[in-house]
């Protein structure tokens, strides 16, 4: 098992789709978010992202992908070049055949946005087709495959091919060293993966630096000075850092209470719990279920 599984599998993330189809006239997408990543595959004709992040509109193409992480500028994607429309009034969507443009819109929900796992990727990644490489170009060609010719199942297929994007497009990030420094730029060490692993399969052991360091086979120095070099804290600390995320995303699901998420979190009280997850999360898992 490589280091980036038992994170997505300890998050839990999964994509859901929210459109698929063709577009035609003057159309306009707002997907800004500041808790999603939204990706965008063109998968027929053309459209243009107009961003500060650009000095001019970005063009996509048929086979190009593009994700929006939280902490990108605000963007909108649009027909043309030259216009943007003021809002969405004049869309038109329709099937994926008639359309003038295709696209398959998705939507990634963080549990915590701000946080260093997701601030070390890219803020947009543009992936286009001609770069994408033999597997994630078989992966997008699928994708468009399904969406072009809807049959029984279709957006379930989707949404778990989906899923393998967004993990192809973190590889795509880390191959093209678009990622120096976090959790991600710690799994191109071997010795470092290999404690980053142990900690993210099991978060809840009562882990020692002595006992990371050894399974790890690496010294203290070497992996308390890489950590504090590529994320900032402590392998102790990242591992307190880590369990709250995941209690952030327990906090997500309808029938977790904050008094069940702290005890499975393995916090002795609410209090204590409440505390740590304000300290490090921002707000109070009330407030956070709330919002």
């Amino acid at each position: 098992m490589d280091a980036l599984t038992p994170l997505i599998n300890g998050l839990n993330l999964h994509a859901k789709l929210v459109y698929s189809g063709g577009v035609c006239g003057r159309w306009l997408m707002d997907h800004n978010s500041e808790t999603s990543v939204w990706f965008h595959l063109v998968s027929k004709g053309r459209g243009f992202v107009h961003s500060p992040s650009w000095p001019e509109p970005l063009p996509l193409d048929t086979g190009d992908l593009i994700l929006f992480l939280p902490h990108a500028a605000r963007h909108f994607l649009s027909y043309s070049a030259e216009d943007l429309p003021a809002d969405e009034c004049d869309n038109r969507m329709t099937d994926w055949q008639d359309g003038e443009a295709g696209f398959v819109c998705g939507e990634i929900r963080l549990a915590a946005p701000k946080s260093l796992l997701w601030q070390a990727l890219p803020a947009e990644i543009v992936i286009r087709q001609t770069e994408a490489g033999t597997i994630l170009t078989r992966l997008l060609e699928l994708v468009i495959s399904e969406t072009s010719t809807p049959r029984f199942g279709s957006d379930s297929v989707v949404e778990r091919l989906c899923d393998s994007l967004f993990v192809l497009a973190i590889r795509h990030c880390i191959e093209q060293d678009l990622v120096r420094e976090g959790v991600f730029a710690v799994m191109q060490d071997k010795r470092l993966a290999k404690a980053l692993s142990l900690i993210h399969e099991q978060p809840w052991h009562a882990w020692t630096l002595s006992e990371l360091c050894a399974k790890a086979g690496v010294s203290k120095s070497v992996l308390s000075e890489k950590f504090a070099a590529l994320i900032g804290h402590s392998p102790i600390e990242y591992l307190t850092l880590w369990r709250l995320q995941i209690a952030a995303h327990w906090l997500m699901e309808p029938n977790m209470t904050v008094e069940r998420v702290a005890e499975r979190s393995g916090y002795e009280s609410v209090p204590a719990f409440s505390k740590a997850f304000k300290r490090h999360i921002g707000v109070a898992p009330g407030a956070f279920r709330r919002v």
